[in-house]
Parts: C-alpha cells; structure tokens; sequence
C-alpha cells in the first residue's frame, strides 16, 4: 500500500508593511503602491515592484538593481529645492532677493553676477542669518524681475491706462542687431505728477505705418486698454508716423478722433539747425568727423597730437565725435574743436601726408582758411538759442504750457540777429514778416555774427580779403533765412491747443482768458461735459481770484504738474469736497501732453547700455521686463519696500518657472 505523503502548508504571500517607510535605509524613497498591499513602490525609480515572495527581502534586492543605485547617486548630487526657496515665514530673505534682483535691473548688471554674488554674501555676511539662506542666483534673479517686479509694475500703469485719460509717444530703433524694436511708452497723471512710464517694446522689423499701428492695436487688445482714453500721440516728425495720409497718425485718429498732435518740437529744433548749417557753402559736418576719425583708432597719433597740445599751450580734452542723429552734439563737437584749433592746425600742417592729396591735406587746408574758421565762431554763437529751446523742452516734466511762448522768443531771436528791430517790434504775428526781403534786413556792420567772430574779423583784417568777407555774410544771411522759413514752416506757431495751453502756467494766472480754456475742453470732450460748462467757469474764477496764500506755492524750482497736483487736492473748508476738480481734471490732463519724444530717445540710451556685447543672447521679453522695472518704479534700489504681494510673487517665481520648463 502506497502511501501518499501530506500536502505541504499553502504559503500566504507577504504584505507591505508601513514601518518599513521609518527603516533609515529605506526612508525618502518607499512608500505604499496603489497597486495592492503585494507590491511597494520606489519614488527614486519612479515604480512599483513585488514584494509578494519575499517581503523586506524583496525591498534589499530592489535596493541593489542599477536603475535604483543609479537614481540614488543622482539624488544625492542634487540640492535640495529648499536650498533654492525661502520658508513662507521667512520675509526677510525674500526681501533681500527681490531688493537684490531689483539693483540688478536698475544698474544694468548680467544676471550671471548673480551667482558669484550668492556665494560672495555667505562670505562677507557669516554672521547673518539673511546672508546665510541668501540664494539668489542667476535664474532666480531673473525670475523674479520677470514674474514679481515686472508684472506688478506693468500692472500699475495698464490699470491707470483703462482709467484716465493718457498720451501716447512711440518710436522705431534698429539698435538692436537686425532687429527694429517699437517702443511704446504713455504719459499719465499718478497722484503728484504726470510721470512717464513704459508699456511694451515688440520686434517690428516691417515698419510700415500698417505693420506699426497692427503692433499698437495688438498692444492695446493685450492689456484691454481703450482708445477713447488715448489724449495725445506723440512721435518723430517722418510721414510715415505723422504724415496726413496713410500714417500711423490718420488709422489712430481712425479709432479716437479727437487725439492731438503736433510733432516733436526737438526734433523741429534739430532740422532747423540742420537746414541753417546746410545753406553754409562749406560742410562743416564732415571736417568734424574727418578730425575725429583721424585720431579715433591710432593710440600713436593720440600720442604725438599730445606734444602739439603742450607746443601750442592747449589745455588737453577729449575730441568728440559729432552725430548727425544727436541733437546736442553739433554746437558741443564745434566748441571743442575750436579750443583744440591753434593745436590741430600745427599737427595737421606738420603732417608727413600733408602734402598727398586725402584726408590729411583736406583738413590741412580747412584749419587754416580763415572763412571756416568764421564760420566755426559763427556757429558757436548762433547754436546756443537752439540748443537752449531743445534742452528745455526734452525735460521730462510738464513744460508744454510754456511751448507757445517760447517758440515765439526763438524766431524773435532769430528774426532780431538779421532783420530790422522796428519791423519785428510793429508786426503782431512774427511768421508775416519777409524776412527773406533785402531791405529788410540789417547790414553788414551790424549783422550778428557773434563778438568772437567779429573780433577775429578785427584781428585778422589784412589777411581777409573783400570777397571772402562778402561771402561771410551772404552765408550767414543764408543760414538765417534757412533756419526761420524751417521754423515758420514746421513749428506749431497756429495750432489752437498749443496757444491755448498757457493756462497751465501758474506765473500767469491773472492774464487768462477763460475762453482758452473753453477752447481746450471743447477740443477734447472726454474732459468736461457741455453741460458742466458753466460750473468749470466758476471754478476758473475762483482759481482766477484766490489770494495767493491760498494756493500752492509756485516758484522757479516747482514743476507745474506737481503745482496742480496740490491744488487738485484743495478742498473747500466748509462741504470737505473738492474745491476744483473740473478745472484740475482739465489741467492735469494737460501736462500729460508730452513736451517731445525726448522720453523715447532715452528709453533706445537705456537699451545700449542693456543689450551690451557681454549680454547679447538676451531676449526681447527679458529686456522689456527689465526696461519696466527701470522706468516703471521711481524709487532707487535701496528705497523699496516691498510688499506682501510682491514677495508672495517673488518666493513662487523659480516654482512657476521650473513647471513651464517641465521640472
């Protein structure tokens, strides 16, 4: 009898146990699958694994796979993401990466020295708490101007933007590489003053006046920012952005009709200039720029125009290079190289090359013409008027109420250096006067040259002869005539907004006319309401009216904008309510009114000294974002505050960031 042994005892299979999750060896990396209690997973390895069989030892051989021991390498040569991340309590940290990211944007440093500069804090801090969890490098400081600082600024102006009314002022660069970018910059009024501020800067690389405006429509669908709120477009004076048909100018009004514009006054100034300076029979523009090349990429010709400077007894300075594109530099560029005259004749006289036909004997020849030479003393002299309107009016606060008259006292003193005092003392509107007439104009003896040209006309007497004297003063007589008809033609003498606009002139408010300011509100109905006429009239002349003690002060250091941003917060004494705030609600509009497009022009400065060589792979939104954390913020690095908004933004900047990479 064949006997059958017992079955062996079925075998349960072996469970997950939660403590193993606090076993060292396994802790960070186990934890229950969702699989079943038959199976563990590995967080390193992204999976789960049966432990069915063999339990804990099914967990020690999984601890010995490749995938495993590769991953765990990997985990612990990789920090921490809280060594990249302040603690939410943690404010004080936080505060010091934004003010530090901040410093960056504001003074043009690479996001790189951001590394280094994390490392360098530890070491200068050690006993710091602040300094010790800094961390702050490259990346995150980037992020933070991109995700914190940017947005919060940007999100400033576009709520004022949808709000008030506001002008706009763009302009076209190709400063960058081969790409053309458009600034777009607004003017509005904040609680103190009209301030401008930065909205965007897009590739526009096709600068049609389609292609231009298709990027301002789009700019403005972006933000839901309203046309009917634009007040004023301002731009560079080119047919494309302000010509009558087919500009940027004509689709904008397409969109709100009622929106103002003149043209940039200092890039009118810049032509008239031009257009005086062309009527010489000389081009003094490029003597200068042949002087200055000349000298600019030889260290050995520096070194030997040195000994020629101690000869002649010339204080050394630097040569400037003139920029036809600048509208300063000519008048600077003129007076330095006659300081440097007495030197550069001797040097270039002296010229080994001198007697080659070329650059050398070229401007040999023109230091030592005397005609030039009057022609040089003429400009210095004639320029400052020019540069002295154009300085004026490329400030950044409201000084639009002053353009009106200011233009006149320029062609006054234009008209007075060559056409007879009487004539332009008994003729009401300067642009009526023939100047261009002979017998309206002054003499030889008594046209203005300038005192210095006059004196070396008295010095050098014997070695002028009549002709060349006669072709003095027909030249100059020239370059009046170009520079006025340029002026009468170009600068907004008639234009009824801008002889309005003195009303914004505090030094004249016992002189106004109400009926200016009627003018102004009917041009713009956005302001006022006809049916709000009468009651602005009252508060005109209780303005009118008021004692001077009752009103802000006014003098020469206070910017109007700032003057009617105080009387904008008057109340009366009795009802608590505003004492003007019709009134006040037209005037602050008004200094919102760029003087130029002299704030463009600073934003493409600002762009060279950004986009430099060592930061050439930087990206257009990076430096939009930090052209608005430079414009947008009034305060210095040192001076913000941030709040807690700002640093809850700013502790989720890298987070944000590492979720759109993937990571």
């Amino acid at each position: 009898m064949v006997v059958t042994p017992p079955s062996k005892k079925k075998r349960l299979p072996c469970r997950f146990l939660e403590k193993w999750q606090n076993d060292l060896k396994f802790s960070g990396w186990l934890t229950k699958s969702n699989t079943g209690d038959s199976h563990a997973y590995c967080k390193l390895c992204n999976k789960d694994f049966r432990i069915d069989h063999g339990g804990l030892n099914d967990v020690n051989k999984h601890t010995n796979t490749a995938m495993h021991i590769k991953n765990l390498q990997a985990q612990n040569s990789t920090k921490s993401a809280s060594n990249f991340f302040t603690r939410p309590d943690d404010d004080g940290v936080t505060q010091a990466e934004v003010l530090f990211a901040y410093s960056i944007a504001e003074h043009n440093i690479p996001f790189s020295y951001a590394d280094h500069f994390t490392k360098l804090c530890k070491v200068m801090f050690p006993d710091s708490k602040i300094a010790t969890k800094f961390a702050c490098g490259r990346t995150k400081a980037t992020q933070i101007v991109k995700r914190s600082l940017a947005p919060a600024l940007q999100q400033d102006v576009i709520t004022n933007l949808r709000t008030q009314p506001f002008s706009l002022a763009i302009d076209e660069s190709n400063d960058r590489n081969t790409d053309k970018c458009l600034a777009i910059l607004v003017r509005y009024f904040t609680s103190d003053s009209a301030k401008t501020r930065f909205l965007t800067m897009p590739i526009c690389n096709i600068g049609t006046s389609q292609n231009i405006f298709d990027q301002l429509q789009q700019t403005f669908a972006n933000y839901t920012i309203p046309w009917t709120n634009v007040l004023s477009f301002m731009s560079d004076n080119c047919s494309v952005m302000m010509g009558k048909n087919n500009s940027v100018m004509t689709r904008i009004k397409e969109q709100s009709p009622d929106v103002f514009d003149f043209g940039c006054v200092c890039h009118l100034a810049n032509l008239c200039a031009v257009a005086g300076v062309k009527a010489l029979p000389v081009s003094i523009d490029d003597m200068l720029v042949d002087i200055y090349y000349h000298f600019h990429h030889s260290s050995k010709r520096k070194e030997q125009y040195k000994e020629f400077l101690d000869f002649c007894d010339v204080e050394p300075s630097k040569l400037l290079k003139h920029a036809t594109t600048r509208w300063l530099s000519l008048e600077t560029c003129v007076d330095r190289t006659l300081h440097h005259w007495p030197a550069l004749t001797s040097y270039f006289n002296s010229h080994c090359e001198v007697e080659k036909p070329g650059r050398i004997q070229r401007v040999a020849a023109q230091l030592s013409d005397h005609e030039i030479h009057l022609y040089f003393y003429f400009l210095s002299f004639i320029l400052g008027p020019l540069n002295n309107f154009n300085t004026i009016f490329q400030a950044s606060e409201a000084r639009i109420g002053y353009l009106a008259a200011e233009m006149k006292t320029l062609l006054r003193t234009f008209l007075g250096k060559f056409v007879k005092s009487k004539l332009i003392q008994t003729t009401p509107d300067l642009t009526t006067i023939d100047y261009s007439n002979p017998d309206n104009q002054l003499p030889n003896s008594i046209l203005s040259i300038g005192p210095k040209a006059r004196g070396y006309l008295y010095d050098h007497s014997d070695d002028i002869s009549p002709t060349v004297l006669q072709k003095l003063f027909s030249s100059v007589r020239q370059f009046y005539c170009a520079v006025v008809k340029k002026m009468v033609t170009k600068f907004p003498f008639n234009d009824p907004v801008v002889s309005c606009l003195a009303f914004l002139n505090p030094a004249e408010r016992g002189n106004l006319d109400f009926n200016d300011t009627l003018k102004i509100v009917k041009r713009f109905p956005v302001l006022v309401p006809s049916t709000q006429f009468a009651a602005l009239e009252e508060e005109f002349i209780d303005y009118q009216v008021s004692p001077v003690d009752e009103l802000p002060k006014f003098d020469s250091d206070t910017r109007v904008d700032s003057y009617w941003a105080a009387v904008s917060a008057m109340t009366n004494k009795i009802t608590r309510t505003a004492r003007f705030p019709l009134l006040t609600r037209v005037t602050r509009a008004m200094c919102c009114i760029p003087n130029s497009n002299a704030d463009c022009e600073r934003v493409f400065s600002m762009v060279k000294k950004i986009h430099t060589e060592h930061r050439a792979s930087l990206d257009n939104s990076t430096l939009c974002d930090l052209l608005t954390t430079k414009i947008n913020s009034d305060c210095a690095c040192f001076q913000l505050k941030p709040d807690k908004d700002l640093l809850k933004t700013a502790k989720k900047a890298c987070v944000a960031y590492n979720k759109d990479c993937g990571n």
